[in-house]
């Protein structure tokens, strides 16, 4: 895995290129501003597979360099890690809203590394695989992705979208008690399986994005993630203080799927049902785990549909 490693303090930066080198990362290039590692993107003939940044940074920020690495090409998808001493939620919110996959908290502990970049190192290989998989359609440039039935469905174009791999990544960051100020609410295709079946796999994946721009579009404000994690499910994470807000989320949610109902018929296709659970918040259970947070909302919108299907 080619890592680039983004760190002003020349001391830290040492220190830390050693660790990784002890963990088995041999392939390793270090930079001390943000504009120098942007340098070493732009003019790499072999692109990095893993970026690692430091937040506080002079010029410009570890946030802001996350920023502009997703927008460099081939860069939407690359696994950026911060390590950081910044530990405000603040922080953590704008890194994740930037783009970041993970979050760490100096100082260094090597056993946290070592397992952190062991996910990194799953999600390139993965990443690879499919830039490897063959198209499907004779080579078409215009293929579409095809996904299987319960693979994770990107959503960077979506307003909001996140990987649930960062999403869960952010609520652990968080920790329980900031993770209290947050809420998740799931949402199910209660008839995922069958457009699956009928459709395949490539246009199950846009009739997913059609889901998950409805669901962006009820939530007007920039404070949200929304991740797809596979099965027709969907959650969705929004400040406490706007639950309110969106008291109707569920309501207006069918109103909008409701609206692709001609453009659904003229394609012979069939409309997406959806079941919205209720807005779930972090127990004592989730003490070391804020994460199950997600799962619990998905239980909660697929249980709301178990039991509608019950009554009817």
């Amino acid at each position: 895995m080619k890592i680039l490693a983004v760190d002003d303090d020349p001391v830290f930066a040492a220190l830390f290129l050693e660790t990784l080198n002890q963990l088995g990362h041999k392939d390793v290039t270090t930079a001390p501003s943000g504009f120098d590692a942007l340098d070493l993107i732009e003019n790499a003939t072999v692109g990095f597979d893993c970026c690692i940044l430091d937040i506080q940074m002079p010029e410009m920020n570890g946030i802001e360099l996350c920023r502009r690495i997703r927008a460099q090409p081939g860069y939407a998808d690359v696994p950026i890690l911060m390590n950081t001493v910044m530990s405000d939620k603040s922080y953590i919110d704008d890194a994740f809203a930037a783009g970041a996959t993970d979050y760490l908290t100096k100082p260094i502990d090597e056993t946290e590394i070592k397992s952190r970049l062991g996910v990194m190192q799953m999600i390139v290989s993965e990443r690879q695989k499919s830039l490897a998989a063959p198209s499907g359609r004779s080579g078409s440039a215009t293929a579409l992705p095809s996904y299987g039935f319960h693979d994770s469905i990107p959503m960077k174009r979506i307003d909001g979208g996140i990987d649930v791999l960062a999403m869960e990544n952010y609520l652990n960051a968080l920790g329980l008690f900031r993770a209290l100020s947050v809420v998740a609410v799931g949402v199910h295709v209660t008839n995922g399986r069958e457009i699956y079946d009928m459709e395949g796999g490539a246009i199950f994946g846009d009739v997913m994005l059609d889901v998950a721009t409805c669901i962006s579009d009820c939530l007007p404000f920039s404070a949200k993630m929304i991740a797809y994690k596979g099965g027709g499910d969907f959650v969705c994470l929004i400040p406490k203080r706007r639950e309110r807000d969106n008291a109707g989320f569920g309501d207006q949610l069918l109103g909008y799927i409701a609206e692709f109902q001609r453009v659904y018929d003229e394609l012979h296709m069939r409309l997406p049902i959806v079941s919205v659970g209720p807005a779930m918040t972090c127990r004592a259970t989730n003490l070391t785990t804020p994460s199950r947070l997600i799962d619990e909302a998905i239980l909660a919108a697929r249980d709301f549909h178990m039991r509608e299907a019950s009554f009817a």
